[in-house]
């Protein structure tokens, strides 16, 4: 195989709301590449849609790339010799490089108000026409277009787009011919910030980057940016286009999804990182000899990622699947990894109380050897296992499954056993005309508040006998 190029990557989100899983994914493969090939993966910030600038959005990119352990070689924290890293703080490249088309006859200061702008959309609109700027900028002089800047008129500088089709090579789709036929697209706002085709091609090209590795709604774009690439007289990067998300094989994933955004898979499900990942290369794209029940850590994806690999097959948001890899994630994530995440998770519920280091062990220990299904950490606090830090607060749920039963009496007796198995419990339950299985759901109840939970006997070696007395005294109190 001819030995790659300098391998340098860019993941460049825009700060303007939550990190979409597709973000993620994107900067997993670059990640992947990069490491790979012993090349660069860059941070990137596209912050230049100022309307929807959110403040800290950056933050929690970063929050997002540290979970998953993407660290950064470059980028607005870390610095590096291709900086700034923040699109806003590069405006000197953009507005240098808008002027070069100009000069060069490719690009031209348009003048026109927005009011005439309108206008023309509505005329192209009641014709039934795809509305299109109609150049009349386009036949100013330079020197008459120079004259009204420096005269302080406001202006936008457009690209000279003229109905072409273009060909270039995708490493994933392959050959891609685009019919290029759309107005002159604006470059540079009268503001000096510039659009996205714009600030993309720019910076690629100055940072070096070899392989553009991004979602495929961006593939449309590309052809655009051939263009300009070659109205730079610049060679292009490799272009890499991944394919969908899906929620079902018809059907997109959509952002009123709340599992289309990373903070969810964390915050929600305190799903573990690596099951996360392990999900979003479920469809087997880029990882050779892939084998969908094996467990992937992230060292094993840059061993065995391949980008030739890389598929057209769309990948499926299945939460069975991410059941499964989060139950594979935590029994083989070490201790000292799980602890602080559990605390963590403790400290932002704030209703329980965090318990000694060797009680949280005794649970995971737990939970490895006994509940075949669990995963999400969030199950800890909000679901079926909380019981693990509180004790019965209200007895309702007692009164409502057992009506017209001696609750009261039959818990007394049970504190008086000495162990809670099928022949003690069987004998209490006969006494009061009760199922064995009415009076186990009693207990479990009484000692960790739901109907539905692991077998008695896993419940006593856990607790202890004196900690199940416990409860049952304090069931007994709230009765």
């Amino acid at each position: 195989m001819k030995a790659l190029e300098k391998v340098r990557v860019r993941f460049a989100p825009s700060p303007t709301g939550h990190l979409h899983i597709g973000g993620l994914r994107t900067a997993l493969f670059n990640y992947l590449f990069a490491k790979k090939h012993g090349g660069d993966f860059v941070l990137r910030i596209e912050d230049t849609d100022r309307a929807r600038f959110v403040d800290d959005a950056q933050d929690k990119i970063y929050e997002a790339l540290h979970y998953y352990k993407l660290t950064p070689d470059e980028g607005p924290r870390e610095g590096g010799n291709y900086g700034p890293y923040e699109q806003s703080k590069r405006l000197d490249h953009y507005q240098q490089a808008a002027h070069h088309l100009i000069d060069s006859g490719h690009a031209y200061r348009c003048f026109c108000p927005e009011h005439r702008l309108e206008l023309l959309r509505k005329t192209a609109e009641k014709r039934g026409e795809i509305p299109k700027y109609d150049r009349k900028c386009a036949h100013l002089t330079l020197e008459n277009a120079k004259a009204m800047a420096d005269n302080g008129e406001s202006f936008v500088v457009r690209f000279k787009l003229d109905k072409q089709n273009v060909q270039f090579q995708d490493e994933v789709f392959g050959t891609v011919n685009q019919c290029i036929d759309e107005s002159d697209p604006v470059l540079l706002k009268s503001d000096g910030f510039p659009t996205y085709h714009l600030a993309n091609v720019i910076d690629d090209r100055k940072m070096d980057i070899s392989h553009v590795i991004r979602g495929m709604e961006w593939l449309s774009s590309t052809g655009k940016h051939q263009i300009l690439y070659r109205a730079f007289n610049w060679t292009p990067p490799k272009f890499v286009h991944l394919s969908l998300i899906m929620r079902t094989a018809t059907k997109k994933l959509s952002k009123r999804d709340k599992d289309a955004f990373v903070a969810y898979y964390s915050d929600q499900l305190g799903a573990l990182p690596e099951a996360v990942l392990n999900l979003i290369i479920r469809n087997g794209s880029g990882i050779r000899d892939f084998d969908a029940d094996h467990f992937y850590s992230l060292q094993e994806m840059k061993d065995q990622f391949d980008l030739s690999l890389l598929g057209r097959r769309n990948l499926l948001l299945d939460h069975d699947s991410l059941q499964k890899y989060s139950r594979m994630a935590f029994k083989s994530a070490d201790f000292e990894f799980l602890y602080p995440r559990i605390v963590d998770l403790l400290k932002k519920d704030r209703k329980f109380e965090i318990p000694e280091k060797e009680h949280i062990r005794r649970i995971v220990s737990f939970l490895n050897s006994k509940e075949e299904n669990f995963g999400f950490l969030s199950s800890l606090t909000g679901g079926e296992f909380n019981w693990f830090f509180s004790r019965p607060r209200s007895a309702q749920l007692l009164l409502d499954s057992h009506p017209n039963v001696d609750l009261k009496q039959i818990i007394k007796e049970l504190l008086k056993l000495e162990t809670f198995n099928s022949e003690t419990l069987g004998e209490v339950a006969k006494r009061h005309q009760l199922t064995l299985a009415k009076a186990m759901g009693i207990v479990r109840i009484s000692l960790i508040g739901s109907k539905k939970g692991p077998p008695i006997s896993e419940l006593v070696e856990f607790f202890g006998i004196e900690e199940c007395r416990e409860r049952l005294e304090i069931m007994l109190r709230l009765l």
